[in-house]
C-alpha cells in the first residue's frame, strides 16, 4: 500500500475526495497517524468557504481537526511520549518559527498546511497524517469507539471556556446554540453541578431533545418562547451568571447581555460566517459585563478533557450524531451545512482501518 486518501477543502465552497496521495511520512522528531476517526465541526463550513479563523490558515488542503487516531510511525529522534500502535488524541495547535503575519509561529492541524508541504496529510480528513515534533498527543482508552472519542476537542473547549468564567455548582447558565459544540458545554456544564438551559430555533428539535438527554435541565425553543423572559422566570427575576453564544445567528452575541445578571460573565464562541453582528455596548458598561472569546482549548484542557473521557461515564453515545466514510464524504458534508434533510447532532467521518 503506497496511497492513501484523503478529502481536499479548495476554499472556495468547494470539496474533492482524492484517491492518490502518497502516504505521510514521519517530519524529524515527529510520527505518522494513522487517522481512525474525525469530528466535522460547523467551523469547518467558514473553512470550506475561504473564510480563515485561525492563524496561517491556507486553501486548498486537507481539513478536519478533532482528529483520534493510532500512531503509525515514529521518527528515530521523535520525543512525543507515545508507541507505536497507541490511540491518541491531537492537539490540534502546534508551535513552530515565527514567519511574516504569524509572531508566534502557530500553526493548526487541518487549517494552516497546504498541500504542497511534504505529503499533504494534515488533517482528520486524510487516512493518515504526519505530526510535527512537539505536538500533543494524548493517550485515549480502546473501550470507547474511536468516533466517540473525537468529542475530546468539543471537550476540551468548553473545559478551557467553563474554566475562564469559573462557572461553580449552582450556578445558572445558557447555552445558544445546540450544535455539537453547545450539547457538549450543556453535558459539561451539567457535570460541574450547574443548572443548565439550552436554547434553539423550531429546527433544533432533535438537538434539543438530546440537550435534555445530557443534562440540560431546561430547553427553550426561541421561535416559541422569549428566552429573556423564559430565563428571568427560572431564576426568579435575577438571570444566569453565564451565557455561551455557540449560534449562527448575528443575533445571540448581544442577547446574551439580556440572560445574564449583573457582573455575569459571556462567552462569544458562536462563528457568523463574517455576518453583520449587531452589539449596544452599554449593556456591557451599565452591567459591568465580562466578556470572553472562546477560541479553542488549552494543553491543559486537551489533557483534561481526555482524561474525562478515558475514565468514561461522559454521554459520549447521544453525542455521536451520523458516522460516515469516505465514500459518503457528500452526506456528510450535507449533514453539516444541514441540507441533508434530516438532522443529526453531529457527523463524524470514520475511517476504514489500515493496513500496515
Amino acid at each position: 500500500m503506497t496511497s492513501c486518501r484523503a478529502v481536499v477543502f479548495n476554499g472556495d465552497g468547494t470539496w474533492n475526495r482524492r484517491d492518490d496521495f502518497a502516504i505521510a511520512t514521519a517530519p524529524p522528531g515527529g510520527a505518522v497517524l494513522a487517522v481512525e476517526a474525525v469530528g466535522l465541526c460547523h467551523s469547518d463550513v467558514a473553512q470550506l468557504n475561504g473564510h480563515p479563523h485561525v492563524p496561517g490558515e491556507v486553501s486548498p488542503t486537507v481539513p478536519g481537526h478533532e482528529i483520534v487516531g493510532r500512531v503509525h510511525a515514529l521518527d528515530d529522534g521523535a520525543d512525543l511520549g507515545v508507541e507505536v500502535g497507541d490511540r491518541v488524541a491531537v492537539n490540534i495547535v502546534t508551535y513552530g518559527e515565527p514567519y511574516e503575519g504569524n509572531p508566534f509561529g502557530v500553526r493548526c492541524y487541518g487549517y494552516s498546511f497546504g498541500l504542497d508541504e511534504r505529503e499533504g496529510l494534515w488533517g482528520g480528513y486524510g487516512e493518515y497524517m504526519s505530526i510535527l515534533p512537539g505536538t500533543q498527543l494524548v493517550r485515549l482508552n480502546d473501550d470507547i469507539s474511536a468516533e466517540e472519542l473525537t468529542l475530546f476537542e468539543p471537550l476540551s473547549n468548553m473545559v478551557a471556556w467553563l474554566a475562564k468564567v469559573n462557572l461553580q455548582a449552582g450556578q445558572t447558565i445558557v447555552i445558544q446554540g445546540p450544535g455539537h459544540m453547545g450539547l457538549t458545554c450543556a453535558a459539561y456544564a451539567k457535570s460541574l453541578g450547574a443548572t443548565v438551559i439550552v436554547t434553539g430555533t423550531d429546527e433544533d428539535a432533535l438537538r434539543l431533545e438530546v440537550a435534555r438527554e445530557v443534562g440540560a435541565d431546561h430547553a427553550i425553543d426561541v421561535t416559541v418562547d422569549d428566552p429573556v423572559e423564559v430565563v428571568q422566570d427560572l431564576t426568579g427575576g435575577f438571570g444566569a451568571s453565564v451565557a455561551v453564544d455557540l449560534a449562527s445567528a448575528p443575533s445571540t452575541p448581544s442577547l446574551c447581555f439580556d440572560l445574564v445578571h449583573h457582573l455575569g460573565q459571556v462567552v462569544w464562541a458562536g462563528l457568523k460566517d463574517r455576518a453583520a453582528v449587531p452589539v449596544i455596548t452599554d449593556k456591557v458598561v451599565m452591567k459591568s459585563l465580562t466578556i470572553h472569546g472562546g477560541a479553542g482549548g488549552t494543553p491543559e484542557s486537551v489533557a483534561e478533557a481526555c482524561r474525562i473521557l478515558n475514565q468514561g461515564g461522559f454521554p459520549t453515545g447521544p453525542l455521536l450524531g451520523e458516522v460516515v466514510g469516505l465514500e459518503d464524504i457528500d452526506r456528510a458534508m450535507e449533514i453539516l451545512l444541514r441540507t441533508a434533510g434530516t438532522d443529526a447532532v453531529r457527523a463524524v467521518l470514520k475511517h476504514a482501518p489500515q493496513s500496515s
